[in-house]
């Protein structure tokens, strides 16, 4: 399977100028598994698990498949793949966005896919994600832009939390746009962010 059929260039929120590429379904969701989802564990809605139900029927094979790439194609391979692709595109890619689905199997694709920032650094790309994995080691993350989900160590570079519809935002704290084509706070670092649950 080729990484141009499993690379989705934004979607209604995220600009046609970010790539988006997922390690796994929701269904898979190693997060959600382990029970360190905070969505799950606060009630909220997972809208990459609603896109994967009977009324989009491609979308979780589509999903699945791309964990099979994730998980067979090698740093190298990616990178080359990915900028081929980005060389025929009329509006190029500026960023890859891990998992709008999913999350890190483990730590070895924790340091994959930074590894993979690191290349795609050296042609002006920046990869970033979100992720519920706080038992994971983000140490050696200088590349990957990571935002932590409820929780904030070495190597994560932002905070991004859930809060209730009616809650004070937290001092220190912005609330996320609901729209990266007007926000870029995902792509910068040392931020704190929430978005209210809906």
């Amino acid at each position: 399977m080729q990484l141009k059929n499993h690379i989705s260039s934004g979607n209604i929120k995220v600009p046609k100028t970010t790539a988006i590429f997922n390690m796994s379904s929701a269904h898979d969701c190693p997060s959600r598994k382990l029970g360190l989802c905070k969505a799950s564990l606060q009630g909220a809605k997972c809208y990459a698990l609603k896109a994967e139900y009977k009324y989009h029927p491609a979308v979780l094979p589509y999903r699945r498949r791309q964990e099979k790439i994730w998980k067979s194609t090698g740093v190298n391979d990616f990178v080359s793949q990915f900028l081929s692709l980005n060389k025929i595109k009329r509006n190029k890619y500026k960023a890859l966005r891990f998992n709008e689905s999913g999350d890190f199997h483990s730590q070895k694709y924790v340091n994959k896919a930074e590894l993979i920032a690191k290349k795609l650094s050296e042609y002006g790309i920046k990869c970033y994600c979100y992720t519920s994995r706080s038992d994971l080691n983000f140490n050696n993350c200088k590349y990957l832009i990571i935002s932590g989900s409820g929780f904030k160590k070495s190597g994560v570079k932002n905070e991004f939390k859930i809060i209730g519809k009616n809650d004070k935002i937290p001092n220190g704290y912005g609330i996320c746009a609901g729209n990266c084509r007007i926000c870029s706070r995902c792509l910068k670092v040392g931020l704190k962010t929430v978005v209210r649950k809906h």
